[in-house]
């Protein structure tokens, strides 16, 4: 054999043993996977170990646009950012209607007049969002508004007036990560469909918002992800699930088509987490509505933690999901994560 095919083999050789050795030593990919909220008006979880314990690191505030012009409302918001920043939370912030009530001359009476379908004009949202930067410079995430394709929400053919809103969140706050819309995945029958919604959107704002939001309680509870799907070929945007999780109880709904009980949540949650949160890179972040649940009669009932103060099976699927994924609960904090190490029993 001539020499330049002995050297072509050992050059050949040892970029073989070299290509061995980096396999042997390169770490593996890490898995990417959506990052995991908890979305709750209520401060409850702020001080409960239970979540403290789970590592979790993002919260979201429903908060009405006006919340801050209502005493008792700009008391509850100061006192629920107050407790998030002390535990080092980065805060959602979804806009939703007025919760107030006024009193107003109506055909010669004087009558209460709810406010809830009463938008704001841009001009009295941009002041709005910026009194509430000033009170709040760390909270930097925000959603225009809450389910704007619901019929329930007087956005639902305001396309136009949420494009102001939303120009006005960035115009104000450039370095913000605002999701143009937060939609609710709802039949035709309760709402515009999400992806007409959004590509009158895209088409009057002028080009493709950067991050989105959605609430897809349907997909979620009756385990598909059809409308997910639908929004992801809809948009070029992230998306974030900022109001989700499996349904308890409705006290309004009696047959949705799938079972309302604990044990059908903890399915859903952890289809919301293992299957949804798969789809596609783009849905960047989960968040799990409610902490916890306050009676047995609550007419809305997505809670972790039950009535009874008792972790339900969703927390445990929660729990395993993160710890799966590599984020260990702080047993010192709490052992109720089903992934801590059980104590000996007492003889």
């Amino acid at each position: 054999m001539s020499q330049m095919p002995r050297l072509l083999l050992c050059a050949l050789a040892v970029g073989i043993v070299a290509a061995a050795a980096l396999l042997l030593v390169a770490p593996a990919a890490t898995p990417t996977h959506p990052i995991v909220g908890i979305g709750d008006d209520k401060p409850d979880l702020f001080k409960d170990p239970r979540f403290l314990a789970l590592g979790i690191k993002n919260v979201r505030l429903d908060m009405s646009w006006d919340a801050l012009s209502v005493g008792y409302q700009r008391a509850e918001v100061t006192n629920w950012m107050k407790e998030a920043k002390a535990d080092g939370l980065s805060v959602l912030v979804t806009i939703d209607h007025s919760d107030r009530v006024i009193t107003e001359r109506v055909h010669g009476k004087n009558e209460k007049v709810s406010q809830t379908r009463v938008l704001p004009t841009v001009a009295q949202y941009r002041n709005a969002f910026q009194a509430f930067r000033k009170l709040f410079p760390w909270v930097t995430q925000f959603a225009s508004w809450d389910e704007t394709n619901f019929y329930g929400e007087a956005t639902y053919d305001k396309e136009a007036l949420v494009v102001g809103y939303y120009q006005a969140m960035q115009q104000a706050c450039p370095n913000c990560t605002i999701l143009a819309a937060e939609f609710l995945d709802v039949p035709k029958s309760e709402g515009v469909p999400m992806t007409t919604w959004a590509r009158t959107f895209i088409k009057l704002a002028g080009g493709q918002p950067q991050f989105w939001g959605l609430n897809n309680y349907e997909d979620a509870n009756h385990l598909v992800s059809t409308s997910t799907r639908q929004l992801l070929a809809a948009v070029k945007g992230n998306i974030w699930l900022a109001e989700t999780g499996g349904i308890v109880n409705r006290t309004d709904v009696k047959d949705p088509g799938f079972p309302q009980n604990a044990a059908h949540a903890a399915k859903v949650d952890n289809y919301l987490l293992d299957t949804i949160g798969s789809l596609s890179r783009r849905i960047q972040r989960i968040y799990l509505y409610e902490w916890d649940a306050k009676t047995p009669r609550d007419g809305w009932d997505t809670a972790l933690i039950s009535y009874t103060g008792a972790p339900r099976e969703s927390y445990d699927v929660l729990a395993e999901t993160l710890e799966s994924w590599g984020i260990k609960p702080n047993c010192t904090i709490s052992s109720v994560p089903p992934t801590c190490p059980r104590l000996p029993a007492t003889p």
